[in-house]
């Protein structure tokens, strides 16, 4: 193994044992930590069976009983407040997708859709939730309920109205979200990066920034994206330097700035970003 990859094997494997030292409660969980969870472990395997074959049946065994979770029956959705409401909604459509990518035809799947339904009719989203959740609806072949949702066609749209850090943020959020979408996350990985040009672009201009001010969820977001279009070069590298620098001892991206849920999922993302560029290193020392 050469001596990057050791570097961001060991990271990533730090990293891995502060999340199973710190599981969620699959029980009480609410659905987007869930979902969250869920998705991390199939990424894991979907991307990183065959660097870490050694780690396999334990992802393998989470991911089950995530989902296992995520089948049994749940109560009526009470009212929540509208950002709750907006969490819950896009959990539920990412488990349901989840569900469906795993076995096709699963009746956990379309109950979760049908709960789903008449609650998108009156809910308010946020611009990024109404284009994560639209992406997972087409993903589950619900497409009309996918339109209704009107997500944001670009970058400026979903940042409308917003300034400074803020703007920058959801920005970048919107590019990230449209390539990993691209690629199915990780299930496409021969999708063709050509149309994904703009995105890069927007990655590529802003990835100091990203790196300077500590943003180590959106750092991870934007290596992955960056090395999905093959864009490994010296704004992919800065971005995973800056992982290594902000990690704590203790393995974890925890800050606070940012809540408990923030900090498991810029854990989690930069877990699959060290990985991805230890992966890189390892097939470029093997010729």
């Amino acid at each position: 193994m050469s001596a990057p990859a050791g570097h961001d094997r060991h990271a990533a494997a730090t990293a891995l044992h502060w999340l199973h030292r710190h599981p969620i409660d699959r029980r009480d969980a609410p659905a987007l930590p869930l979902a969250d969870e869920a998705w991390f472990h199939a990424m894991l395997l979907e991307r990183f069976s065959t660097l870490c074959p050694a780690d396999v049946p334990a992802w393998e065994g989470t991911l089950n009983a995530l989902l296992d979770t995520a089948r049994q029956p749940a109560p009526p959705a009470a009212r929540q407040h509208p950002a709750a409401e907006a969490d819950d909604l896009l959990g539920t459509a990412m488990l349901a997708h989840l569900l469906h990518v795993r076995a096709p035809g699963d009746k956990a799947a379309r109950h979760l859709v049908e709960r789903l339904a008449p609650r998108l009719r009156t809910a308010s989203l946020p611009p990024l939730h109404a284009l994560c959740l639209a992406h997972n609806l087409h993903e589950l072949g619900e497409h009309d309920l996918a339109g209704a949702l009107r997500p944001p066609r670009d970058a400026d749209q979903a940042a409308a109205g917003l300034t400074g850090a803020e703007r920058l943020l959801t920005q970048a959020y919107f590019h990230t979200h449209v390539v990993l979408f691209a690629f199915g996350t990780f299930r496409r990985p021969d999708a063709d990066p050509a149309p994904l040009a703009g995105s890069v672009r927007f990655l590529r201009r802003h990835a100091p920034a990203f790196a300077r001010y500590g943003w180590a969820d959106l750092c991870a977001e934007a290596a992955l994206s960056l090395s999905l279009c093959a864009a490994r070069d010296e704004d992919f590298r800065l971005l995973i330097a800056a992982l290594h620098g902000s990690q704590r001892p203790e393995g974890d991206w925890t800050h606070p700035r940012v809540d408990a849920r923030q900090a498991r999922h810029a854990t989690m993302m930069a877990s699959l970003a060290l990985l991805e560029s230890a992966r890189h290193s390892t097939a470029a020392a093997r010729g």
